[in-house]
């Protein structure tokens, strides 16, 4: 954060407000002013606009720190939260405000201004991914009007320029034409992460079971003012009467959202031209992305209208598309749910933002992690990992710090530890809420300050590491209960990456079956095998508490045990049938993850005769260590005598 930057302290307690004003004085910062409720800051930003508020979330008054939180988040003005620690709850609603940090009472100086340099770093990377981004498209639109080709061929490069800028599942362009009853129509959906299925205005046609001019005549109606519409509106729309094209791409393409923007062409005399975005996440739409397509729109228009011009003309030179290349080797799946994963992947990928991927066991965290790497400008320096749930709490310190010779008992050797293994490139850090509160207070230090110690030195050194780390756990949760602490959370969550379970991207349950078929096929030399129809509708309607690494395990087995062509049988733990098919289909929406997790290990280890080790032992069926496995027993309380 530049020292230049104006500083708005909101804090009721004078004390801690002067003694943070002070702190930021003799660092070199401006204060603006101190505001002790909600109504006083709101009249000092009207006074002058700050460049960053340090904001209590507990203020006296009817209103809190959240909900300034949310005006600030409106004016976009950048803001940190003050606060010891924080209900579930409550840190949920701070979080959803989107703030920069937050610092846990009491800090020291060292902490505030090590906070007021991530801020610095959030904001300038905010602003410069969006002007990275929107400058990236720009590029791509004057390349392509230098060589456009077809109506559908220019406007699919749109669709794929326009992807990491407005996150939808389906574009249609229309424009309909006052000379002529010609209507260029083109839609495209996207079926992977670089594929898009091409949708005429015949197939449009053939899934309504409509005429030509009728289906012309509703698209003609459907231009409209720039708007978006979310799930509650959009079910309205899907419920009238009359065919519109919101009620036709909901009924028969699954859309819940909606944006349109209209382009408003100065050959509109000729015609009318539109973009609609939409989406079957029902609220993913929102102001912002109508600005940035407002921002955009000058050179939308000079485009459209060069292409407009060329079909009325139909003068048109062939174009070579350039398919984007597979950039997440060993990730498979092609849901929207996924594909939205890759989509944030290709943003944060190339920055040394820190990163926190979460997702229950099983969802494929270690792939994203090294996917991230391969991306990074990091990519041939070293990717180092370790698994936090994996050592015990006296080794934590030292594999990650290192240790000198000599240090404790046992040290007979100097030690290099994880962070300086991992120098100039990336450290996964797996499994993170299982650290040590000890340890997470040392860690935070360490990623704060970017340097360490061996255990038994007293000389730093200095790390440049990327950090990337994971969890199955509910951190919200665990900073809630008092099990980790708040500001290390915050510092590691700069780029939330949350993995879906299996059970929410059910379209790529047939793809990944059929993956580990020709995988295990190949290393035990069998013939190619299928799945019948019986057996993917019993993996269709399983719950998948172990996600990917339990289908994995369970395809093996099949291949082992098939004879035949097809595979038959699914060995699922819990037979999947029409009777428990609705109760699958809410499974989770009643219990936690832990609590699921927990069931699934006893119903495991019931199948298992209580056998942890072994080829028929738990552990190999669910995917995990054997160790791994005793210490999640232990942690979920499960005993002899329940199995």
């Amino acid at each position: 954060m530049n020292t230049n930057t104006k500083i708005l302290i909101v804090e009721d307690n004078f004390v801690e407000a002067n003694h943070l004003r002070l702190m930021l004085k003799n660092a070199g910062y401006t204060v603006q002013g101190i505001a002790r409720s909600v109504s006083d800051a709101k009249e000092n930003i009207a006074q002058e606009k700050p460049g960053l508020v340090l904001l209590d979330i507990f203020l006296t008054g009817k209103d809190t720190g959240i909900d300034l939180g949310k005006f600030l988040k409106e004016e976009d003005i950048g803001f940190i939260y003050l606060s010891a620690n924080s209900g579930q709850d409550v840190l949920r609603d701070a979080k959803a405000t989107h703030p920069y940090g937050f610092l846990v009472k009491p800090f020291r100086e060292q902490d505030l201004l090590i906070m007021m340099q991530i801020a610095g770093y959030h904001q300038k990377h905010s602003i410069e991914s969006s002007i990275r981004k929107e400058q990236l498209f720009q590029r791509q639109l004057k390349d392509l009007i230098s060589n456009f080709g077809t109506w559908d061929q220019y406007l699919k490069q749109i669709c794929m320029a326009l992807q990491p800028l407005i996150p939808y599942e389906l574009m249609i362009a229309n424009y309909v034409s006052d000379e002529t009853s010609k209507n260029f129509f083109v839609g495209f959906l996207r079926t992977g992460f670089s594929e898009y299925q091409k949708i005429t205005l015949e197939s449009l046609q053939e899934l309504m079971s409509l005429k030509l001019h009728e289906l012309e005549l509703i698209l003609k109606n459907s231009m409209m003012e720039e708007r978006i519409i979310h799930h509650n509106e959009y079910e309205f729309q899907k419920k009238k009467m009359e065919p519109t094209l919101h009620k036709i791409i909901g009924n028969h393409l699954g859309m819940k959202s909606n944006l349109t923007l209209p382009i408003p062409l100065s050959i509109s005399k000729k015609g009318k031209f539109v973009f609609s975005f939409y989406s079957k996440n029902p609220a993913v739409f929102d102001e912002n992305h109508l600005g940035i397509c407002k921002r955009l729109q000058d050179n939308l228009i000079y485009n459209v209208e060069n292409i407009v011009a060329s079909q009325i003309q139909e003068s048109q030179k062939p174009i070579t598309l350039k398919p984007l290349e597979n950039q997440f080797e060993g990730i498979i799946g092609k849901s929207p749910a996924l594909l939205s994963v890759f989509d944030n992947i290709s943003q944060v990928a190339p920055t040394d933002t820190t990163i926190l991927i979460t997702g229950e066991s099983g969802t494929g965290k270690e792939k994203i992690a090294t996917a991230i790497h391969s991306l990074s400008s990091r990519k041939n320096q070293p990717f180092v990992k370790i698994s936090c749930a994996s050592l015990p709490a006296t080794l934590i310190e030292t594999e990650l710090f290192g240790h000198e010779k000599g240090s404790f008992t046992g040290a007979l050797h100097q030690h290099i530890g994880k962070f300086e293994q991992a120098n100039k490139g990336t450290l996964f850090l797996d499994e993170i809420g299982e650290i040590p509160l000890d340890i997470q207070v040392k860690l935070l230090r360490v990623l704060q300050e970017k340097e360490i110690e061996r255990v038994g030195s007293i000389r730093s050194i200095k790390v440049d590491i990327r950090i990337i780390a994971a969890t199955n756990r509910n951190l919200e949760k665990e900073v809630a209960e008092g099990r980790f602490r708040l500001d290390l959370y915050y510092r590691l969550c700069v780029f939330p990456l949350q993995l879906p379970a299996l059970r929410e991207r059910k379209d790529d349950i047939g793809i990944l079956a059929q993956h580990f078929i020709r995988k295990f096929c190949e290393k035990l030399n069998k013939n190619e095998l299928h799945l019948s129809s019986e057996s993917l509708k019993s993996l269709l309607s399983y719950h998948w508490p172990g996600n990917i690494r339990e289908l994995e395990n369970l395809i093996e087995r099949s291949v082992i045990l098939t004879k035949g062509e097809y595979i038959d049988l699914i060995p699922l733990p819990v037979k999947a049938s029409s009777d428990n098919l609705h109760a699958d289909e809410d499974f989770g929406q009643h219990k936690t993850i832990e609590e699921n997790e927990r069931a699934h290990i006893l119903n495991v280890l019931n199948k298992c005769g209580g056998r942890i080790r072994g080829e028929d032992g738990a552990a190999k069926i669910l995917g995990v260590p054997p160790t791994t496995l005793a210490s999640k027993i232990l942690k979920l309380g499960i005993k002899r005598n329940h199995f």
